[in-house]
């Protein structure tokens, strides 16, 4: 069983770093400080083996944060790294593009840091079982002495399958659960290739394709994680390449984990979900248009009363529109459809599309745009739907909650390796304690300038997603009173 990792904190700020050594000695992890850059890399160069977590300030003096960040990078250090930021914003996506794992605010609550160090604590313990099974597979492949029959009594008792090949893809191990899947007889597939013996093209193509990921040198893609159909069950695979001390490819390993049955009751969820949306739709939408022509006076004259009651009706039938349609969003992503074609796309005119879209909504309250669209930019490969829904989404929002007369600025240009878009209003802006769960599902601030305005709180959860899906980053800052700014940035090399 593995132990607690052991942490670093790093950070200048005398109460931030006792804040933080304090918790984690509440949950007995071992615990070491610095409070400068030069002072964290004096203990990694003399205690790196006794780090396992290391909780970075991104606002230290001299050498800096991000001189810490690339001598772990140039070691090779399996250090896992969370950065702690004021406002986790563009410093902190500059981080986590180094080798950084996450953001910490500094104006963190305890609940809030406890869910961060989870997170990356689980992520550790996962890394480092991977890397002890990766030793194990390694031993297994190069024929060190062990225990034969001991060992394969233990791979039989994994209730997941268990598969091993070499690096020309041939059977090496398979456990009893993969035997039973693929209806195979004792040791007979061992030594052929997988595509006689596994007879599932999907499996197949995963373990050819992670192999062939891993001989290219993409070392940040030798896992690969699919979903196939064996005999009427849906199985998760993870797939992994196996690297010999000196970086080649020796074989891979994967792993086969039946979820039929959660399968079986998020379609469940997801189909009613779904069938109700549906089902609200075409008479809601029904509803707003004879609302629309009562309104403008075509069914007849009516009073003042009447059309300021009819008003209202209309503005909560076009909310319950609004909340149908991200239901219907939030459907297909969690169907895995974040991202349904991938093509070259021009953000540029996709973006001053979604601005064209809003404009009639800027314009009721008199909102000024800036637009800035950088020239020439590089063509984006990327879902159209996708990202027409990130831009829509994140400038309604600017929209939204900012007053009258405000303003909302829209920067869209190449950043490094990156295309950036920045939308940034000056608006009522997010209380600091909500800024970490603006990205939650079904997540709202309640305030009282926040209670007339409508939404579902899944917009940003369906941006989040569809940025994730095209392996982007967003962030967040924002100052209550004073407005937001959302940064999303979108990786141009594949």
């Amino acid at each position: 069983m593995l132990t607690k990792p052991n942490m670093l904190v790093v950070d200048n700020d005398v109460a931030i770093l006792n804040k933080c050594n304090s918790l984690l000695l509440s949950r007995g992890f071992q615990v070491s400080t610095a409070e400068s850059s030069k002072e964290a890399l004096q203990i990694l160069e003399k205690y790196h083996r006794d780090v396992d977590i290391m909780l970075l300030s991104l606002e230290l003096p001299g050498l800096g944060a991000m001189s810490v960040i690339e001598v772990l990078k140039k070691t090779k250090s399996k250090i896992l790294v969370m950065a702690i930021s004021t406002d986790c914003g563009e410093e902190a996506i500059a981080a986590i593009h180094a080798g950084a794992y996450d953001c910490i605010r500094k104006t963190f609550t305890t609940e809030r840091f406890w869910t961060k160090i989870d997170r990356a604590v689980e992520r550790f313990t996962l890394a480092r079982q991977l890397e002890i099974l990766k030793k194990q597979r390694l031993s297994i492949l190069k024929k060190d002495s062990y225990d034969e029959d001991t060992m394969r009594t233990i791979m039989n008792t994994i209730p997941e399958g268990l598969i091993v090949t070499d690096h020309h893809e041939r059977i090496v191990f398979y456990n009893s659960k993969v035997a039973d899947l693929f209806g195979l007889q004792g040791d007979a597939a061992l030594g052929l290739p997988i595509e006689k013996t596994l007879k599932n093209a999907d499996l197949v193509s995963f373990i050819t394709e992670s192999m062939n990921l891993s001989r290219s040198g993409h070392s940040s893609v030798h896992q690969k994680v699919g979903s196939i159909e064996i005999e009427g069950l849906t199985m998760r695979v993870l797939i992994n390449s196996i690297e010999s001390d000196d970086g080649k490819t020796i074989g891979s390993v994967s792993m086969l984990q039946d979820v039929s049955q959660k399968k079986t009751m998020d379609q469940l969820k997801g189909d009613l979900v779904s069938m109700v949306s549906h089902e609200l739709k075409a008479p809601l939408s029904a509803l707003l248009m004879q609302l629309s022509v009562v309104l403008d006076g075509l069914a007849g004259d009516i009073t003042t009363k009447q059309k300021d009651l009819l008003g209202k009706a209309k503005q909560r039938t076009k909310r319950m529109i609004a909340l149908v349609n991200d239901l219907l969003d939030l459907r297909r992503i969690e169907e895995g459809k974040a991202v349904v074609e991938i093509e070259p796309l021009d953000l540029g005119e996709i973006l001053h599309r979604s601005i064209d879209i809003m404009t009639l909504s800027s314009k009721d309250k008199n909102i000024n745009f800036d637009v800035k669209i950088v020239e020439n930019l590089p063509l984006f490969s990327g879902d159209r739907t996708g990202m027409e829904a990130v831009f829509v989404n994140l400038i309604s929002n600017a929209i939204k909650y900012t007053s009258t007369g405000g303003r909302v600025q829209v920067e869209l240009k190449k950043s490094g390796k990156d295309i950036r878009i920045k939308v940034v209003d000056n608006g009522i802006g997010i209380e600091k304690e909500d800024l970490d769960h603006v990205f939650d599902r079904f997540y709202r601030i309640k305030t009282e300038q926040t209670k007339s305005i409508g939404g579902s709180g899944l917009g940003l959860y369906i941006v989040k997603r569809i940025v994730d899906a095209h392996r982007g980053t967003i962030y967040v800052e924002s100052k209550a009173g004073k407005g937001t700014m959302f940064i999303v940035s979108l990786p141009l090399e594949k």
